[in-house]
């Protein structure tokens, strides 16, 4: 009895060791090919940890499978309506109604990351094509320049060690690639708070944008 009495607490000590060291959490979002993927990667002691997260995937799946249910007639003139540039406007109006509805939720995140965490590095790859080079052009000017500033605004407020920010124009197809990714250095005791309440953001956002 003493000795598994001593063993727990060698136990107990070593994980209040754990969870007080410093360690590198990240979350990442990639959208690629009509699929996205969201990732928490956690690093503690060398020992990298992925852990996939739920995106509402599977909804948008059903309502694909619903499109291919409809008469032919109605898929076509939905196509018609559709086109690169507005379901780009689609994506930017979904992204300021996430934020309208979670701003404060953003404020009181970032504030309790900027006690409780140093940035590493932020990483924002965008490619997309809007099958009109004229369009394109635009979109890639407007984007260049709303990423970074809101890098800019980031890194004046925690001191980014490193900021991979790259938006890459496709001029001669369709397409729309997207990579963002955060790496931090904080305390695992902070870790599981702090990234339940930014993985509720981010799939508001995922949710808002409707990217198809």
């Amino acid at each position: 009895m003493i000795i598994f009495a001593i063993i727990a607490g060698i136990l107990l000590i070593i994980l209040a060791l754990l969870l007080c060291l410093p360690a590198l959490a990240g979350l990442e979002y990639m959208y690629n090919d009509g699929r996205q993927k969201l990732t928490l990667h956690i690093r503690c002691l060398g020992i990298p940890i992925r852990i996939p997260i739920p995106t509402g995937e599977e909804k948008g799946e059903k309502r694909e499978k619903k499109k291919r249910g409809e008469p032919k007639g109605e898929t076509a003139n939905k196509a018609k309506k559709e086109n690169p540039l507005s379901r780009f406007s689609a994506i930017a109006n979904g992204i300021r109604a996430a934020y309208a509805e979670t701003k404060d939720d953003i404020s009181s995140v970032l504030a309790e990351i900027r006690k409780k965490t140093e940035f590493e590095t932020i990483v924002f790859r965008l490619g997309f094509g809007l099958s009109d080079a004229a369009k394109t052009g635009i979109a890639t000017g407007a984007a260049w320049a709303s990423a970074s500033c809101v890098l800019s605004v980031l890194n004046q407020m925690f001191g980014i060690r490193s900021i991979d920010l790259d938006v890459s124009p496709d001029f001669n197809r369709e397409c729309f690639r997207l990579q963002i990714k955060s790496i931090l250095r904080l305390r695992p005791v902070h870790i599981i708070s702090i990234s339940i309440r930014i993985i509720k953001i981010v799939n508001l956002f995922i949710e808002k944008m409707d990217v198809k």
